[in-house]
């Protein structure tokens, strides 16, 4: 959803109140306090262009410097911080694409995951989620309270302020070299103790951000993030997908994507939750496993049938169900093309293997 004004982004999340909610991972609260972070960070980082010197001070209070190897306490005065990573490219999808013209991705991360712990369960438990974070990654153990990694990484150039939960005093420790780039923990005297974060430099000149939750203490301690860290790898990849969509008008525009690996709430392998965004108004897509025989059933928050303007409309075929949803009102050019109707006519499900899917997803 694209908006600078946080209250602006609290109505629109309101006005899909009755639709189908996304997979269990997003959480519209998160996304509206990251939302208003990143500004923040943003609005630090321009001082910091115009005051010189001074913004260090301005964006990051009393911020360690990293390698500095003194611990410097810090009342923050705001909740924890999100962390951004580069944008994605813009998502141009074009209804008049030729047959063998690869179409638009809209997951591309700039880093990726190397070395992860054998709880993680290889590429499988690897999930992506886009939107005011830009790219977060996450790897997941399986079963109650698993253990899972986040990375993530910020602009170039801007250092990440050190903030934390009110009331909370958090400080900065030396770390050992990533790949011999500066490299920090931040630590925060609010419970849960046992979850480090650790931030360092990258080969671009950002700083990459890696925390740990869940599970044991052994299992996300200081030197298994280390190890992480470590192997981390940089560019842009393409993540592929599990549905294809085709003759989408060149307007719309990917604004969140989620893909969890497990799925978040722990009753599939998988899901993936995709919103787009056009003419000022949002298409939502949701897809995930589909057990045999299954029918697929558009159903409000609560479990009851839908009611409203445009309801879901959903499908169910080759072990996948996918439903596309909209808001109150539809893109006028979707609404000319058929409306939702068309659109899941146009959404293809690539089947619940991984091996199936593509980055060739929007055309």
């Amino acid at each position: 959803m694209t908006t600078t004004d946080p209250h602006d982004l609290a109505n629109r999340l309101a006005a899909l109140a009755d639709e189908p909610a996304p997979p269990p991972g997003f959480d519209a609260g998160r996304s509206l306090a990251e939302g208003a972070t990143r500004l923040r960070r943003r609005r630090q980082a321009m001082i910091g262009i115009v005051a010189g010197a001074t913004a260090a001070v301005v964006a990051g209070g009393a911020l360690l410097l990293p390698g500095s190897g003194t611990a410097a306490p810090a009342r923050p005065a705001a909740p924890a911080a999100a962390t951004t990573a580069p944008p994605p490219p813009a998502v141009t999808p074009s209804p008049t694409a030729a047959p063998d013209r690869a179409g638009s991705d809209p997951l591309t991360p700039g880093l990726r995951f190397g070395w992860l712990p054998d709880w993680v369960g290889g590429e499988n438990g690897v999930g992506y989620q886009t939107g005011f974070r830009d790219v977060e990654l996450q790897a997941s153990g399986r079963g109650e309270n698993a253990p899972r990694l986040r990375l993530s990484q910020f602009p170039a150039g801007a250092r990440p302020p050190v903030t934390g939960s009110p009331g909370s005093e958090v400080r900065t420790e030396e770390a050992e070299p990533v790949d011999g780039r500066a490299a920090y923990w931040v630590v925060s005297d609010a419970p849960p103790y046992d979850q480090p974060t650790l931030r360092w430099l990258t080969p671009s000149g950002g700083w990459a951000e890696l925390s740990g939750s869940g599970g044991r203490p052994a299992d996300i301690a200081r030197e298994v993030l280390h190890k992480v860290a470590a192997g981390v790898r940089y560019g842009t990849w393409d993540v592929p997908l599990p549905v294809r969509i085709t003759g989408l008008p060149a307007t719309f525009k990917a604004t969140n994507v989620q893909l969890a690996r497990p799925d978040s709430a722990g009753r599939s392998a998988w899901s993936m939750w995709l919103m787009l965004e056009a003419e000022g108004k949002t298409v939502w897509f949701t897809v995930k496993p589909s057990a045999p025989g299954s029918q697929a059933s558009p159903t409000g928050k609560d479990g009851s049938p839908y009611t409203g303007p445009n309801p879901p409309q959903c499908s169910a075929d080759s072990g996948v169900q996918v439903c596309v949803g909209a808001g109150a009102d539809l893109p006028p050019s979707l609404e000319q093309l058929g409306g939702l109707p068309w659109l899941l006519a146009h959404t293809k499900a690539l089947g619940p293997d991984p091996g199936t899917w593509t980055t060739d997803v929007m055309h």
